[in-house]
């Protein structure tokens, strides 16, 4: 039995169960010198049982050490021990690992022992060409093997200096182990992280200094208000304030001789580039760039021009902007992309000759990306599933390190200048990873450790007053996207409640979840019900492009599409025979439709489009155009298409999908000047006549809203944060 019983099941050591090596830290499985990559969750259970193996592990005790203060249903369970059984070989009904024992639990029936080797292949026999065992002498074969001509073949000491070779071979494959074992263990074990800042609220933005003594960031206080910039000269210093404004400070960025750090300071109206001295002092303003808004400000190796992601207003999406501190007049590096939130965390190289920086795509997924500093194309290094959250360059230059939830493991993941594969950097369980920062001289890298989940909640209305949200699906992860099936009696959501983004779907009333797909890890998005309520359809990114895909309660899911061009944003005509979605395989991104029966996709427009819907009778379609604020609307006769009226409807392009259509008008969402709020308004599109419906916090721009029929209830997806803490790494190379 292993000693596990006080290690958190994400850091348990690597240990063998019967003929595979598992490790925890890494979430893999090894057999033959073949690995196996598996769901965190899936090694969390497979940890579970080895702390107690042979004895039955009851439902009660995985939820208490797995899903401890989650709330899931029976089936997160039989999916994960499916899952296992899967990767090790195993069946269900003939075991050889995992037992299930009927209404009690399941037992882990293989051996299980601590290990410190690679597993080598056993001794037990010496084995001819053909296969076969060392035969027995009444066996023996007409031609004998090399092996056996020196066992029976020759003197004596022939068999002595065989038994020598196997020992020694023995011996060299064992020590080779131990050292393989080794490197694995160096590989796979978590990065030794010192907390940096422990205060109440939110610490973000952590910048390290060149020489990785002292760490800049901005600090909320505790109050949730303003952000003013601090730095930590050492761990057991008080912190120097440096601005103690009514405004918010942010992106402090170090100057390349350690002097001096520029920061952004913003207000509604937008932001000023400032510069301070390291150590406290007098600010000295550099650029007003208002009305811009601004983030992730980066000085360049050089000192002579500052890297940042800019937009126009409050909404849209940023593109980045080189700042040359001669001439302070802002150029622009990159185009703002049509989904927001854009180009952001821009890095320079240490060359000064690159920027790295993270872009998204309209589905959500984020990708990392490189553009040469005097401009050109951008070349994608890394495409990512759940999100990026930071990046930063390795002091030699040749690789990019970023923050990213990949393939289920939150942490920091290295991708080389020339692209491949991404390597993941163990940094242990904290929470979620965010904004890292490499120090030039290559000693160390900080970064923000935070946790935040997204609950959906709804808003009753049956009564003719709106009360306030009421929490209906949540959990310890990531709810989101919801959608209504037309009756009302169906929600159908997005959720990482089972370890990577799947859908699920509920009744009305939040209860009996049911997970309707098990892709293990692309990132999925947009369930949209059919007509008759009987089917989804939503778009996923299996094989790296998004594909659309329609399922059924009870059925696997199928893939609708099938185009390298990425098609997201689904919905259905309102007699259920076509399918329309934006896709971008021409170029720009376009609506197009396709016959649920299948056949060719059709363009429906040509002045662009990121999403759709159809009116209440079918003649119209009504679209959000990329980077234009409003609605538009679409003829779809064909006499008529491309005859273009603008609805007075002041959506943003980054609430594409926070918008739908009923019966008695369209729903959609009003961003207030103070972003934690937002109004749900109900839009006649042919009066342009408004009604207020509610007022939401912490609504994401992410797809968020959904209307139940007749407007009675409403959902929506709301953002609940915990404090973030900043750490440093000192052995970071």
């Amino acid at each position: 039995m292993i000693e596990l019983a006080d290690i958190p099941l994400q850091q348990a050591p690597p240990f063998r169960v019967g003929e595979w090596i598992a490790e925890p830290m890494a979430n893999q499985l090894t057999l033959n010198g073949s690995t196996y990559r598996v769901e965190p969750k899936v090694m969390e259970v497979l940890v579970c049982m080895a702390r107690r193996p042979g004895k039955t592990v009851s439902k009660e005790q995985f939820m208490a050490e797995v899903w401890a203060g989650t709330i899931v249903t029976d089936d997160v369970l039989a999916r994960c021990i499916s899952e296992l059984r899967k990767t090790l070989g195993d069946s269900a009904h003939k075991p050889n690992y995992v037992e299930t024992i009927r209404k009690r639990g399941y037992r882990l029936i293989a051996a299980v022992e601590r290990t410190d080797v690679v597993p080598v292949t056993a001794f037990s026999s010496i084995t001819h060409g053909n296969g076969k065992e060392h035969p027995t002498s009444n066996e023996r074969p007409s031609q004998p093997s090399r092996i056996e001509h020196y066992i029976v073949g020759r003197p004596r000491f022939a068999k002595r200096r065989l038994g020598y070779g196997i020992i020694a071979a023995i011996a060299i494959v064992l020590a080779g182990s131990i050292i393989l074992q080794r490197y694995i263990e160096d590989k796979t074990r978590p990065l030794s992280t010192t907390p940096v800042t422990s205060y109440p609220g939110e610490e973000m933005d952590p910048a390290l200094s060149p020489d990785g003594r002292s760490i800049a960031f901005a600090w909320d206080a505790g109050e949730g208000r303003n952000f003013d910039l601090y730095v930590q000269p050492t761990l057991d210093e008080q912190p120097i304030r440096l601005t103690e404004t009514d405004e918010d400070e942010h992106s402090p960025s170090w100057s390349p001789d350690g002097s001096r750090l520029a920061f952004a300071r913003c207000d509604d109206g937008g932001c000023t580039i400032f510069m301070v001295p390291a150590g406290g002092g007098e600010e000295l303003p550099i650029a007003d760039l208002k009305p811009m808004h601004v983030r992730d400000l980066v000085w360049s190796p050089d000192g002579t021009r500052l890297a940042l992601s800019a937009r126009r207003g409050t909404r849209g999406s940023y593109g980045l902007i080189l700042l040359p501190l001669d001439t302070r007049q802002p150029l622009r590096l990159t185009e703002s992309p049509a989904s927001p939130p854009g180009d952001l965390d821009p890095a320079w190289s240490s060359d000064g000759l690159s920027l790295a920086f993270v872009r998204t795509t309209v589905d959500g997924r984020q990708d990392v990306c490189i553009v040469l500093a005097e401009g050109g194309e951008v070349r994608r290094l890394a495409r990512e599933q759940q999100g990026v959250t930071g990046l930063d360059w390795t002091s030699d230059g040749r690789s990019v390190v970023y923050a990213a939830n990949r393939e289920g493991a939150s942490g920091l993941w290295r991708v080389g200048v020339g692209g491949g594969t991404p390597t993941w950097v163990a940094v242990g369980d904290g929470g979620e990873v965010y904004q890292p920062s490499v120090a030039r001289n290559g000693r160390g890298i900080t970064f923000a450790q935070r946790s935040y989940t997204t609950n959906i909640a709804v808003i009753d209305r049956t009564d003719g007053h709106t009360q306030a949200p009421q929490p209906l699906i949540e959990s310890t992860r990531w709810d989101s996207n919801p959608n209504v099936s037309p009756d009302g009696s169906k929600i159908a959501f997005v959720s990482n409640r089972s370890g990577a983004l799947e859908i699920w779907m509920a009744d009305s009333e939040g209860g009996n979840l049911r997970r309707l797909t098990s892709f293990g890890g692309p990132r999925v998005s947009t369930p949209r019900w059919s007509p008759d309520g009987k089917q989804l359809v939503f778009a996923a990114r299996v094989n790296g492009h998004a594909d659309l895909y329609l399922v059924e309660p009870g059925r696997p899911p199928r893939r609708f599409t099938d185009h390298s061009g990425d098609e997201v944003a689904p919905s259905w005509s309102r007699d259920g025979q076509r399918i329309y979605f934006a896709s971008q395989r021409n170029g720009d991104w376009q609506i197009w439709r396709r016959s649920v029966e299948g056949g060719e996709s059709l363009p429906v427009t040509r002045y662009g489009g990121i999403a759709a819907e159809e009116t209440p009778d079918g003649r119209d379609l009504i679209v959000v155009r990329p980077e234009r604020r409003n609605l538009w609307r679409v003829a779809l006769d064909e006499e008529l298409a491309e005859q273009r009226s603008e609805i007075f409807a002041p959506l943003n392009p980054a609430d594409w999908a926070n918008w739908t259509i009923r019966e008695e008008g369209i729903y959609l969402v009003q961003r207030r000047e103070e972003e934690a709020f937002a109004d749900v308004m109900l839009v006649d599109p042919e009066t342009l006549q408004y009604e207020w419906v509610a007022t939401v916090e912490g609504l994401p721009e992410h797809p968020s809203l959904a209307v139940f029929p007749r407007g009675r209830r409403l959902l929506v997806t709301q953002i609940e944060r915990s404090d973030s803490d900043i750490v440093l790494v000192r052995d970071f190379h």
